[in-house]
């Protein structure tokens, strides 16, 4: 009898036990579920910030040149003034009309002055022509736009203090982190003092952080890669109108080391590969340019291939 009993607890402490460690399993498989998915939403978002970054950094280096993607934009000029002699005439026009018209009641005064003001109006909205303006790098100056640089500088370091925090939760290197804010502090005061040649080689900078930070929290190669092909492109771009062949020539062969690895791992047949290859062919050509010494042929196949660049 005693066994019988002595059985029983012993099947209830062991059914006890299963119990305690199902629940604790689960409560750890939660937890673990949980935390997966809070990492995937981060790697998420930071994606995200540095597509954005990618964008914002490479426009404001077109910027600093002047440098529209679009083949054209619209223009608006004010309208000149007619000619005196006409202007002439037509007051005395209308100062005829008005002493045949000076009877008029009260009323007809109001609702003419309420069309004249009408007509005023119109004759604002008119007072411009709008037209469509091929952007020709041939012939453009290559002016910084400095108000729109001022704009996006101030807009990325309100966009850096949050992209800042969710590096360092992917434990990204600190010092990299830092090194960032230091060039940023660097790139605002050229652009406060209007120096084109420093705005353009420290945005560039800037841009070869993006590869270094992607490849901390990402393991998609071919993204990295093609980050470092920009970078390598942006740097060269930065530099072309500085005299230093050598350097533009490092970056454009760095650019292209990063491109042959794309074009080996990209191993099926991928839908991106035309790009791909098409955009290797833009990237030799632009090296084939550097002897040349003339920035702006440069700056044609440039924009050639980061328009291809950018489709990847």
């Amino acid at each position: 009898m005693e066994i019988l009993v002595l059985g029983d607890t012993i099947m209830r402490i062991i059914k006890k036990f299963i119990c305690y460690f199902l629940i604790i399993s689960s409560v750890l498989l939660l937890s673990g579920c949980s935390n997966n998915k809070e990492e995937e939403l981060l790697k998420s978002k930071l994606t995200s910030e540095m597509q954005y970054f990618d964008k914002t950094i490479a426009k404001m280096l077109n910027d600093a040149n002047g440098i529209k993607f679009q083949n054209y934009q619209i223009s608006r000029e004010k309208i000149e003034e007619k000619q005196e002699s006409e202007t002439t005439n037509n007051k005395e026009g209308q100062d005829s009309g008005s002493s045949n018209k000076s009877s008029s009641s009260s009323g007809d005064e109001s609702s003419n002055g309420s069309s004249n003001s009408s007509s005023e109006d119109q004759s604002k909205k008119n007072d411009y022509q709008y037209k469509m303006v091929q952007n020709s790098i041939l012939v453009k100056e290559k002016t910084p736009d400095w108000d729109s640089l001022t704009s996006q500088v101030e807009t990325l370091y309100s966009d850096w203090a949050i992209v800042t925090l969710d590096l360092y939760k992917q434990n990204i290197d600190n010092q990299k982190i830092l090194a960032f804010n230091t060039d940023l502090d660097a790139v605002t005061k050229a652009i406060k003092n209007k120096d084109k040649a420093q705005t353009l080689v420290l945005l560039a900078k800037l841009y070869s952080y993006i590869p270094t930070y992607y490849l901390g929290f990402s393991t998609d190669q071919m993204q990295t890669n093609l980050y470092k092909v920009k970078s390598g492109v942006l740097n060269a771009y930065s530099l072309i109108e500085q005299n230093k062949v050598d350097e533009v020539k490092k970056q454009l062969l760095f650019a292209e080391e990063a491109m042959i690895a794309m074009i080996n791992n990209m191993g099926e047949k991928n839908q991106k590969e035309y790009n791909l290859n098409k955009a290797y062919i833009l990237l030799k050509d632009l090296q084939n340019t550097i002897d040349k010494n003339d920035a702006d042929i440069f700056y044609l196949k440039y924009k050639n291939l980061m328009e291809e660049l950018n489709v990847l």
